[in-house]
């Protein structure tokens, strides 16, 4: 009688080998994605963050020049308009959305001036700018201080308003009977359905 010896296999087949790539291929993948997702993640984050940071900066400097304000007569370089004590735009035609005088101008160089400066804010190539004068009435020719307060801007719109009456132009003529306003409010556009309202007063709010 021929006897049959039996030998196990232990090796794989080939259907075996391609699932198991094929199983490799797909995790490969997944995490390719995942590690793409979490980048981009990343990168949404730090760019909110930093746009965060900048709003936040921007209404500091607005509160601190609006809340400095004083009733004082002043005029631009250009001297076409009469004396005023605020000026406030939705914005103007120029650009020009404020005027008016502020104290509380650190001398920390010890120059031969005062401590009050005519501030303007205008609304320019999409981004807010701050102009500075060292006087409250700079002469043509006078030297400004630029500072961009935010930038990346694409629409602004200002309203001023005394109680509940809500105006987007308001002007105080020296000498005139229109007392400046009790508060501003300033709504930025960033991207689409993309909005920002900053509330602010203007002096002591009274």
């Amino acid at each position: 009688m021929s006897q049959y010896r039996h030998f196990s296999q232990s090796g794989v087949t080939l259907i075996e080998t391609l699932v198991a790539l094929f199983v490799i291929a797909i995790m490969a993948t997944a995490g390719a994605i995942m590690t793409s997702q979490a980048v981009r993640g990343a990168r949404v984050v730090e760019a909110k963050g930093g746009k965060s940071t900048s709003l936040s900066i921007a209404a500091g400097m607005i509160r601190d020049d609006l809340g400095a304000i004083v009733l004082r007569p002043s005029q631009d370089e250009v001297r076409l308009e009469p004396p005023t004590l605020f000026e406030g735009y939705a914005p103007r035609h120029d650009g020009r959305v404020m005027a008016f005088v502020r104290n509380g101008w650190a001398n920390t160089s010890g120059e031969a001036r005062g401590n009050l400066q005519r501030v303007e804010y205008r609304y320019a190539r999409g981004a807010l700018v701050r102009d500075s004068w060292s006087t409250p009435d700079p002469v043509q020719g006078s030297p400004a201080s630029e500072t961009v307060v935010l930038a990346g801007v694409s629409g602004l719109s200002v309203r001023y308003a005394r109680g509940d009456r809500w105006l987007t132009e308001w002007v105080s003529l020296a000498g005139g009977n229109v007392p400046i306003p009790q508060k501003a409010e300033l709504t930025f556009r960033f991207a689409p359905e993309e909005e920002l309202k900053l509330l602010v007063l203007v002096g002591d709010g009274r």
